[in-house]
C-alpha cells in the first residue's frame, strides 16, 4: 500500500514539475520575445503616369517585365518618353498600344523588388516595446517550416489609419467608438531568400525585446 502511494507521490510531483516547467517556457517566451500574426511581404510601389495626353504610341512593356531605373517604358505622340523611376519589376500594366491616354492614366505600377522586406502592424499598447535593431525570427507562409533571422529596420512614426486616411472614431450619431490603432513597423530579413516572388505572402514575426 505505502509503496503504491508512493508511486501516486512521484506521479503527481512529476506532473507538478512539467505543469511548472511548461508554465516558466510560456512565461519566459512572452517576457522575452513579441509575436504577431499581423504581417506581410511587402515592398514599395511606384505609379507610373505620362506626361502628356494622346495616343500611346510606344509600349516596350508587359506586366511580368523587369525594368531598370530610367529604362523607356513607352511614349504618347509627340509625347517625351515615359521612363521607369526605379529598378524593379512590372506588376500591373493595363494600357495597350495606340489607346488614347491621359495625365492621369496609369501606364504602369512598378514595385521594387530590390528592396522587399516584411510590414508587421503592431498594436499601439505594444509599440513601445519595439525598437530599431532589434532581433526578430520571421516565418513564411511561403517557405513553411523554416525560420528567417532579421531585425528591426524602422518603426513608423504614424499609424495605419493615418497613413491610409481612414477615420472611424466618429459615427454618424457623433459618438466615439474607440479603436486600437495599428502601428507598421519595417523588418527586412538578413538571410538569403528569395522574396520577390511572394509579395503580399503571410508572415508571423517574433521580435527579441529583452
Amino acid at each position: 500500500m505505502k509503496k503504491n502511494q508512493n508511486v501516486i507521490f512521484i506521479i503527481i510531483a512529476i506532473l507538478i514539475m512539467s505543469g511548472l516547467g511548461v508554465w516558466y517556457y510560456f512565461y519566459w517566451q512572452g517576457n522575452t520575445y513579441f509575436s504577431t500574426e499581423n504581417s506581410k511581404v511587402t515592398t514599395e510601389f511606384y505609379t507610373v503616369l505620362p506626361s502628356a495626353s494622346g495616343k500611346l504610341a510606344k509600349l516596350d512593356i508587359s506586366e511580368g517585365s523587369f525594368v531598370k531605373e530610367n529604362e523607356v517604358l513607352g511614349r504618347t505622340e509627340n509625347g517625351p518618353f515615359i521612363k521607369s523611376p526605379i529598378n524593379g519589376q512590372v506588376v500591373k500594366s493595363d494600357v495597350v498600344l495606340n489607346q488614347e491616354v491621359s495625365a492621369a492614366t496609369v501606364i504602369a505600377v512598378i514595385a521594387d523588388t530590390y528592396n522587399v522586406y516584411v510590414n508587421a502592424n503592431i498594436e499601439e499598447t505594444d509599440i513601445r516595446k519595439i525598437k530599431e535593431g532589434q532581433e526578430v525570427i520571421v516565418d513564411l507562409d511561403v517557405y513553411p517550416g523554416k525560420k528567417f533571422k532579421a531585425h528591426v529596420e524602422e518603426v513608423n512614426k504614424v499609424t495605419q489609419t493615418a497613413l491610409s486616411g481612414n477615420a472611424t472614431s466618429f459615427s454618424t450619431s457623433g459618438t466615439y467608438t474607440k479603436v486600437t490603432q495599428l502601428i507598421p513597423v519595417k523588418i527586412v530579413i538578413d538571410d538569403e531568400v528569395q522574396l520577390g516572388g511572394v509579395i503580399g505572402t503571410n508572415a508571423t514575426v517574433k521580435i527579441k525585446i529583452r
